[in-house]
């Protein structure tokens, strides 16, 4: 349990350090920082700027093409053997999605914006991960308890310290209906709590269709193992994420997108210098499902959420600077190119490091009500007959 704690607290400890550090270097008034909610931004936004925007626009196009070809199957299938089991009942807890959708209507009649989207995702991983089990006999839900509740303050605090504290430094989104401090921080804690366990359900959900994970574990073999590059690649990243963190008060507008990378730099980093597997761990073998389906997974879960913030009446607004062009659900183009896979590897390394004491304990199998018990019935007079005849 101890190197789990010391591998959160070297990546949490310089994402709540070094901005601060930084902006206090930089002479900028920390109290307009810390704004708590953030309604408005404590500077103006750079306007569009064409040459930026071509430039990401165009690393995004090739960014998409090489994870395609790389992703796409070149081995032959393994057949459809290891199908999921069909099953017809759903289990017990989906009747608490229904009840979460009520709590979200009421929410909403509220004016409680980010608890209805708390709620909402809540339902939906709920519902996801029922239907996992009813087609599969299990889910994350029912394999470790345990282990599926301790996800979410795990999440809560992530979702505190690498959305909202970063963002606080560079202001790329932010809550101009948010006028009370406690219903803010009760509202965004119940969204910030159900991120991770929302994206490991859609993950599992996802890879319990053979269609995709035929698609996904059969492309280009990587020659070297990413979980055992060199120590100074690690330090690589970690001097990157470095440098994202203390560099943005130089041009916040131009190092903003580098600055929110540096929480899974920092945790990849931290992997590779302890020789742990990462989350692009399979694939030297070819496996691309961990990293692919979980960021289809991120995916959704931006989708779904930027799609019902809109509907809310826009609960937070994005701002990113420089960035321009076409835009869907008000978002630029590249960031539903670019956001997706950083934002999964940060999930599966909180999970990773969730899982370890874990490991070694048997998972619970599905409670099913009205199991017959098998009871041995060993006929002792025939035993006592057959020994007093070998005698």
């Amino acid at each position: 349990m101890a190197r789990p704690l010391l591998a959160l607290i070297a990546v949490y400890l310089p994402t709540a350090l070094i901005p601060l550090a930084g902006a206090v270097a930089s002479g900028q008034p920390v109290g307009d920082l810390l704004r708590f909610p953030l309604q408005a931004r404590g500077f103006d936004a750079a306007p569009a700027d064409w040459a930026f925007t071509l430039s990401v626009y165009g690393l995004s196009l090739l960014a998409l093409i090489a994870l395609v070809w790389l992703s796409r199957p070149r081995q032959p299938g393994a057949g459809s053997a290891d199908r999921p089991m069909q099953q017809d009942r759903w289990p017990r807890f989906v009747w608490l999605a229904p009840l979460c959708l009520l709590a979200m209507i009421i929410a909403i009649d509220g004016g409680a914006g980010n608890a209805a989207v708390g709620l909402f995702t809540l339902a939906l991983l709920l519902v996801v991960n029922a239907d996992t089990e009813r087609r599969t006999g299990s889910s994350l839900l029912s394999q470790r308890r345990g282990y599926f509740l301790l996800l979410f303050p795990l999440s809560l605090t992530a979702g505190w310290l690498f959305f909202y504290w970063l963002n606080l430094f560079v202001g790329l989104w932010r809550y101009p209906n948010a006028e009370e401090a406690v219903p803010f921080a009760l509202g965004k804690s119940l969204d910030y709590a159900t991120l991770l366990p929302a994206l490991l359900s859609l993950r599992q959900w996802l890879a319990s269709f053979p269609s995709l994970i035929a698609a996904t574990n059969r492309g280009l073999r990587i020659a070297s193992d990413p979980s055992t590059a060199a120590p100074a690649d690690g330090w690589l990243l970690i001097g990157l994420a470095g440098i994202g963190l203390s560099a943005y008060p130089v041009w916040p507008d131009g190092l903003y997108w580098l600055m929110i990378a540096a929480p899974v730099l920092l945790a990849l980093g931290t992997q590779i210098l302890r020789g742990q597997s990462t989350g692009l761990a399979g694939i030297q073998r070819g496996d691309w499902s961990r990293p692919l389906l979980s960021a289809l997974a991120a995916l959704l879960i931006i989708a779904l959420t930027q799609l019902l913030n809109l509907l809310l009446g826009k609960v937070w607004v994005y701002a990113l600077p420089l960035l321009g062009g076409p835009m869907l659900l008000q978002l630029p183009l590249p960031v539903w190119l670019l956001a997706p896979l950083p934002l999964a590897l940060l999930g599966l390394w909180l999970a990773d490091q969730l899982a370890a004491p874990f490991r070694q304990r048997p998972q619970q199998p599905p409670f099913r009500p009205g199991s017959p018990l098998k009871v041995p019935v060993v006929d002792l007079s025939r035993d006592l007959s057959r020994n007093r005849n070998r005698r």
